[in-house]
């Protein structure tokens, strides 16, 4: 191979990794104690679809919660159900579903986050979006990497 097409290839290369990235994003609860536990998402973190989601279908307690336990090995998409089924996978997802890395692929390795309080969180995981349900108040928030501003979603 020549130089000008291994060039074309490390290009080509290059173009696929941009394309393949993802809006991150860490989605919390937070106890009434304060301590938060978060998991992360890879892709569509961004308020106009995480935070659309986040508020309009998981807005109750219990929702919240089976979604950070089905998300502990990490969210690939978030969607409007967490049903999955048989007929629903990582390759092959369902329409409306949302993928988990555990459930939908087989991942092991543990995505969950834990913070004392809103103080000590940290953007980790290159989360462009950190997302908060409390279980006090019962709503939504979220803070854009690089604010310290917390916003209702």
């Amino acid at each position: 191979m020549d130089k000008k097409q291994q060039l074309r290839q490390i290009i080509k290369e290059e173009v696929k990794k941009v394309i393949a990235e993802g809006t991150r994003a860490i989605i919390g609860v937070e106890a009434p104690n304060g301590r938060i536990v978060g998991v992360y998402n890879h892709y569509d973190g961004y308020p106009q679809h995480a935070g659309k989601m986040l508020k309009k279908y998981y807005n109750k307690p219990n929702d919240v919660k089976d979604l950070i336990k089905l998300g502990k090995n990490g969210i690939s998409f978030l969607d409007k159900s967490m049903k999955g089924g048989k007929d629903h996978s990582f390759a092959n997802p369902k329409d409306g579903e949302t993928i988990f890395y555990g459930r939908d692929r087989g991942e092991k390795g543990n995505m969950t986050q834990k913070y004392r309080d809103r103080g000590s969180i940290k953007h980790d995981m290159g989360a462009d979006y950190f997302y908060i349900y409390n279980m006090k108040d019962r709503k939504w928030q979220y803070q854009p990497h690089g604010s310290d501003e917390w916003k209702d979603v």
